[in-house]
């Protein structure tokens, strides 16, 4: 998809059959950035639903809220895909995913934001 993006940026014409500059294809990067992101925070949210669930379902069965074997290796898979930051990132979301999940935001809205 991003070399798909890249050749449209390059692509590009404007209007008035000029080829688009730099900045238009800067604009054009950062959208596909937002449209990710927004993807993202959807599954971030989606597997934030999914672990309360298996949360509910353990300790209603008198087990732990959570598993730490499991989460290691969660983390172990994060680490090989993405190395040393793989962790903070993974740690993050394991500590976002536990406990209730909040009701997801409407993601559309995303889309439109600036990235920083």
């Amino acid at each position: 998809m991003t070399q798909h993006m890249g050749e449209l940026a390059a692509k590009a014409v404007k209007g008035d059959g000029r080829v688009a500059t730099e900045i238009d294809r800067q604009e054009i990067d950062r959208q596909e950035i937002d449209k990710l992101d927004a993807q993202i925070i959807e599954l971030i949210q989606r597997r934030h639903r999914v672990s309360f669930r298996i949360q509910e379902r353990r300790q209603a069965e008198g087990g732990p809220r959570t598993v730490l074997s499991r989460e290691t290796v969660v983390m172990d898979r994060y680490r090989q895909a993405l190395g040393p930051e793989g962790t903070v990132l993974v740690t993050n979301i394991l500590r976002l995913c536990r406990g209730p999940a909040p009701d997801a935001a409407p993601i559309a809205a995303h889309y439109g934001e600036p990235t920083t």
